[in-house]
């Protein structure tokens, strides 16, 4: 039995209403210019359905659009419970929002020529819920939007304009931002909520200016839409795998409300997101330091600031004078089970923070700092107490690093360090004194501690990156800062003033209390020692 064919042709101002299913099996629909076509049903076609009248989805219930890849000249979406792909499409002139969405699915839909989608909003557009992309066909300079979000709750459009070689390029909004791209575990904090698979038909070639958008509910824990921006997934080479922001690519976001970054130059495509440190380009130190306060030999420190819950879960440089933070540093933050007196003991538990620094080679200057985590073997890590420390949003290179901390005198490096995304370059200022950068100074960079090994003088009390018990006023004299926090502080402490981190300010001669560790660091109070500038 023959299927009866459809020819039809809808004149200019007619209204055509189809309260089932439109079936078009190797026929012709032609609407006219100011014609519609209303379909309450499902729309299936094996043949384009042409001219410039539209076809208006107006169902109560879901409606499907099963095109088998042809195209619809103009098309209305006017349904608030949706309609969806079940085959690839295309749009020749126009696809309406006026209620409801479009989702794709795993099929794409195909903007033709100079088609666009118009009248979308934050409750009606295009939803890239599966595998299905929106493509631009020959995207060139001509900027199009692409009306897209993964779920009908959120709305995330990007703006892409191409002065490469024109070339068909694929959208799709994913729900997170992900560790490894369009794969890994998702993001928690720190980035906004989403991310955008962007391909092209023809490999290379393609220079693209990308507009991303999102709204205040989609930014998680953290996201700091004052410094953030777009970054790229990087694939391969395996030297340059992952996320590739760079510092200096951190702006304001523009618009109040919805928010939009913009990022152009683009010429290798994959997986992009928005946020700030998790996404910044990787570079990686594995580097070790004591601290003479706490130092008790064996190549050890104690943690009694760990045991007496005392380390604060929030980096403390921020506000402290003497310390500024620069690039993404700023405002770590780790977790009581890391730092806190839950944790585990031993030689990976938890000490203190650090202020670490990454400096030109050529100059010295600093261009990045992170707060870190100092262990008790003075390993310093990340702030999830285990990983090398990732100073992130730097370019692969050779850098010299400096360590300081809240109660010690800081150090640099002599030499640079090599640092790249994949493998932490390592640095020992324990190991030898030669390490240290010395700088104009007549004392040692650091202190010889016991086993031949070295670690951060012990006693800068004051802010002035100077460990001295002469002089007459409290912001010179780090014994008299000692002592008028001894009469206003009672145990246990946080305090710059308890230089042997024991959580409390002791003043008595007994050996290993506060006054006696400054008065070993400067015997009969006579040598001042001061860190080279750094």
């Amino acid at each position: 039995m023959n299927k009866k064919v459809l020819f039809a042709v809808i004149f200019c101002g007619a209204f055509a209403s189809v309260k089932a299913q439109l079936f078009i099996n190797n026929a012709q629909l032609f609407i006219q210019s100011g014609a519609s076509v209303v379909v309450q049903g499902d729309v299936t076609s094996n043949q384009d359905i042409l001219g410039d009248g539209k076809i208006v989805l107006k169902g109560t219930n879901a409606q499907s659009i099963s095109m088998n890849g042809k195209s619809i000249s103009n098309l209305e979406i006017d349904n608030s419970s949706n309609a969806a792909l079940t085959s690839n499409a295309a749009i020749g002139t126009n696809l309406l929002f006026t209620n409801g969405n479009l989702q794709t699915g795993n099929h794409s839909l195909i903007f033709n020529n100079n088609a666009i989608a118009s009248n979308a909003s934050n409750t009606n557009h295009i939803v890239t819920d599966g595998l299905g992309k929106v493509i631009k066909t020959a995207l060139g300079s001509v900027a199009f939007t692409y009306e897209i979000s993964n779920s009908t709750g959120t709305y995330n459009p990007v703006t892409i304009s191409n002065t490469g070689s024109a070339d068909s390029i694929s959208v799709r909004c994913l729900a997170t931002a992900n560790t490894n791209g369009i794969n890994g575990s998702a993001f928690t904090k720190e980035v906004v909520n989403a991310s955008w698979d962007i391909s092209e038909a023809v490999a290379g070639g393609s220079n693209l200016s990308i507009t991303a958008s999102w709204d205040g509910p989609d930014e998680l824990t953290g996201f700091n839409r004052s410094k953030s921006g777009i970054s790229n997934y990087i694939t391969s080479p395996a030297q340059n795998i992952g996320w590739d922001l760079l510092n200096n690519q951190i702006t304001p976001a523009t618009g109040s409300g919805p928010y939009s970054y913009t990022r152009s130059n683009i010429s290798t495509l994959g997986a992009f997101a928005i946020g700030s440190r998790p996404i910044l380009s990787p570079l990686l130190l594995s580097a070790k330091i004591f601290l003479q306060g706490c130092y008790s030999g064996n190549d050890i420190m104690l943690d009694n600031l760990r045991t007496l819950d005392m380390i604060p879960v929030t980096e403390p440089y921020t506000s402290m004078t003497g310390f500024t933070h620069s690039g993404s540093g700023g405002e770590e933050t780790t977790t009581s089970s890391i730092a806190g007196s839950v944790a585990s003991a031993g030689n990976n538990a938890i000490v203190d923070w650090v202020f670490v620094q990454l400096h030109q080679a050529s100059d010295s200057q600093v261009v990045s700092t992170r707060s870190a985590l100092l262990q008790r073997d003075g390993d310093i890590v990340d702030v999830d107490g285990l990983s090398p420390l990732n100073l992130a949003g730097n370019l692969a290179g050779d850098y010299f690093i400096s360590v300081k901390h809240r109660n010690h005198l800081g150090v640099r490096s002599n030499s640079t360090i090599t640092l790249n995304k994949t493998v932490a370059g390592s640095y020992d200022f324990t190991s030898n004194l030669s390490n240290s950068f010395r700088g104009t100074v007549s004392n040692d960079p650091l202190a010889l501690l016991s086993g031949n090994k070295y670690g951060l003088w012990a006693g800068n009390t004051n802010d002035d990156n100077i460990i001295s018990m002469t002089g007459l006023y409290l912001s010179s004299n780090d014994y008299l800062k000692l002592m008028n926090a001894f009469s206003s502080t009672q145990p246990p402490t946080y305090s710059k003033q308890d230089i042997n981190m024991d959580g409390a300010i002791t003043i008595s001669s007994s050996a290993n209390s506060d006054y006696d560790m400054l008065y070993l660091t400067l015997p009969n109070n006579t040598i001042t020692i001061s860190e080279p500038s750094f």
